[in-house]
């Protein structure tokens, strides 16, 4: 199995497709494909963003990695909400917090809105292109 990068992990768009495949995450290793020309190269996995690496011991940058890969594809809302749902249900899974969960779901909702063009914001691997 191909393990998820660690933060600070500058991952190749192409080796992400891989990893997502590796991992049973199809669906996310196609929306990377179909992008590749419109995406960076290689981008920074910075684990979850500006947030907590580990929470009660509970690795959940782990979790992060596929919501970064969403959110460096970006997409319709529709994309973003199961993004975001995405995290959280794996939050409760890793950590078998819902609190933690739902404040990190309204913290991705709230900051992660493409109108504030940043360097997390959905889709802003369509951008860096």
């Amino acid at each position: 199995m191909i393990p998820i990068p660690k933060p600070g992990t500058k991952v190749s768009t192409k080796d992400a497709v891989a990893i997502c495949n590796a991992h049973g995450k199809t669906e996310l290793a196609r929306r990377l494909q179909d992008n590749l020309d419109r995406l960076p190269a290689e981008w920074l996995f910075d684990g979850c963003s500006y947030w907590l690496q580990i929470w009660r011991k509970h690795p959940i940058y782990q979790v992060c990695f596929w919501h970064d890969i969403a959110y460096l594809i970006g997409g319709s809302e529709a994309q973003r909400m199961e993004a975001d749902l995405e995290l959280a249900l794996g939050i409760v899974r890793m950590t078998g917090s819902i609190d933690f969960a739902m404040m990190m779901f309204a913290g991705v909702r709230f900051a992660g809105d493409s109108a504030w063009k940043k360097d997390f914001s959905w889709g802003y691997g369509q951008t860096a292109a």
